[in-house]
């Protein structure tokens, strides 16, 4: 018969062995899948998305004053917490059916460093995260104004999502210019 130790020390080295001999394998490491995010928003029928570094805050349509000699889509301008914030509806800047002032209606305001802007969109859709893997790079089938701002797309659910560059618009001079 083996004799029994009952030196504490000797009986924690025994539980690690048995521990060790039967202890499920560690988890293979497996690479995850890059994700790419970003803030969705509807624009008529278009479903865009613009990376999240573009966006400072999304807000409801706030009390607006109006600026006479702009074009039309300059909607006015607004006091947004003490900032003088300019506020464009997209849709028209795009030369399709201003965005109408209804519940889902949202402020984008842009986070370009010295432009106090926001954009009038149909609707914010929320944080969008994307596996860059399906992204869909060709748009050259696509008729609209909106694509010279876009930096390719996702296609999740039959769905293409346009990735809408802010910068790019912001140092358009179709932008800067706002004279009537």
């Amino acid at each position: 018969m083996a004799k029994v130790s009952h030196d504490p020390f000797d009986l924690l080295q025994r539980m690690q062995q048995e521990s060790m001999e039967h202890a499920p394998a560690l988890p293979q490491e497996t690479e995850a899948a890059v994700l790419w995010s970003g803030v969705g928003f509807r624009l008529g029928d278009m479903r865009l998305v613009t990376p999240l570094d573009h966006v400072l805050e999304v807000l409801p349509c706030p009390s607006m004053t109006l600026v006479p000699g702009v074009k039309s889509w300059l909607k006015g301008v607004a006091n947004v917490r003490g900032n003088l914030i300019t506020i464009i509806d997209l849709s028209e800047f795009f030369g399709k059916p201003a965005v109408f002032l209804d519940d889902r209606v949202r402020l984008m305001i842009m986070g370009i460093p010295g432009l106090n802007t926001g954009l009038l969109v149909n609707e914010v859709l929320g944080l969008r995260h994307f596996d860059e893997e399906l992204e869909r790079q060709d748009l050259s089938g696509l008729d609209d104004p909106v694509l010279a701002h876009l930096n390719g797309a996702f296609l999740r659910d039959n769905v293409l999502w346009g990735v809408f560059d802010m910068k790019s618009l912001a140092e358009s001079l179709s932008f800067k210019h706002v004279a009537a």
